[in-house]
């Protein structure tokens, strides 16, 4: 599997701003894999160091391999979108500037993909820190549980097949916090013949001052695409390849968003940002969100089977008991009041 073609087998999209720091180590781990049928595609997102110099001489180094593009800075779900809109892979796969992998993290992906004939591919992936400490490992133990219902929307460790993203138009939202969400609603539940991988060869650098210190608000919260995507996957119900790990998925989602990210993000902004305070209004903004869209788009969600306390006991008691408690407070239309004294305790 070492052969390259006019058309490559993987589409390596690369949202490049500000990473003059670590692009040397990201590209060496990329040129490392045992894998090589692959082409990358490097979006300068109107960096203001000096990455668009640095990706400039990769691509004149490497042209039979490397794209450069160089764009106003717009995030990092535009430069994601212009990269898919480029792509000539079979497959794609997203790879930040500053992640690096094991020299055998591609060629598993493509070989189930290609063995199974597979729309999506998933693999787990490390949180580390800059000294290459794991702070977090993400991974999918289905060899010692096959039923394992657990599914992380962040698209590092997967591979998705570019026809099947094209044709249901997956995207990420431009300007939000959490735009990989909706993405991955719809490709990891709208994908055929999904295979999941019990390994984690992606490693993901987390900085101090990164976006989970960003504050939110109402305007970078996703909502119209998070209700978008699960209005699309409703209506091609007979296409989701398992609605029970869905419903869940997003009631996972849901829970961890208003009880633990946005509680994140505002602890963060407290410490970065000179008086800034708990929003009030953005928590019941959130709630309101959930306690409509949730009955209304997941009908029966609340006999999930895998919801429960004493259910799914490869997950941890906190996610299991935290996804518990969410479905109880949205039978009883108390998730806003519960949400207000929660946050009145956590600051």
């Amino acid at each position: 599997m070492s052969e390259r073609s006019e058309k490559p087998a993987v589409s390596i999209i690369m949202p490049c701003y500000n990473t003059e720091k670590y692009i040397k180590k990201t590209m060496c781990s990329i040129f490392a894999q045992t894998f090589k049928d692959y082409e990358i595609i490097m979006v300068d997102d109107g960096s203001t160091d000096s990455t668009p110099k640095l990706l400039d001489a990769y691509e004149k180094d490497h042209p039979e391999i490397i794209r450069v593009f160089h764009k106003e800075n717009g995030g990092q779900s535009t430069a994601r979108n212009l990269a898919l809109d480029q792509a000539r892979g079979e497959y794609v796969l997203f790879w930040d500037s500053d992640d690096y992998a094991d020299v055998d993290y591609l060629e598993p992906l493509v070989c189930a993909a290609r063995d199974n004939n597979s729309d999506v591919v998933i693999s787990g992936s490390h949180y580390v820190d800059e000294d290459g400490v794991i702070i977090e490992n993400l991974n999918y133990p289905i060899d010692r549980y096959p039923n394992y219902p657990l599914r992380r929307l962040a698209p590092h460790g997967k591979l998705y097949r570019l026809d099947f993203l094209n044709r249901h138009n997956i995207r990420f939202e431009p300007g939000k916090l959490y735009e990989d969400n909706p993405f991955n609603f719809m490709a990891l539940f709208l994908g055929r013949n999904q295979v999941i991988l019990p390994y984690a060869r992606h490693y993901q650098v987390v900085h101090p001052g990164s976006s989970m210190s960003s504050r939110v608000t109402s305007e970078k919260v996703p909502y119209n695409a998070i209700e978008s995507a699960l209005d699309y996957i409703n209506a091609h119900r007979d296409e989701v390849n398992d609605h029970d790990v869905y419903v869940f998925t997003v009631l996972s989602f849901m829970t961890y968003f208003i009880f633990l990210g946005n509680r994140e993000h505002m602890q963060a902004a407290l410490h970065k940002y000179k008086g800034c305070k708990y929003e009030g209004a953005l928590i019941n903004e959130l709630c309101d969100f959930a306690q409509r869209v949730i009955p209304q788009k997941l009908p029966g969600y609340n006999k999930n089977p895998y919801v429960g306390i004493f259910r799914s006991r490869e997950l941890q008691l906190r996610h299991r008991a935290g996804v518990w408690l969410f479905v109880k407070l949205l039978r009883t239309h108390t998730l806003k009041a519960f949400a207000r004294c929660y946050y009145l305790f956590v600051r």
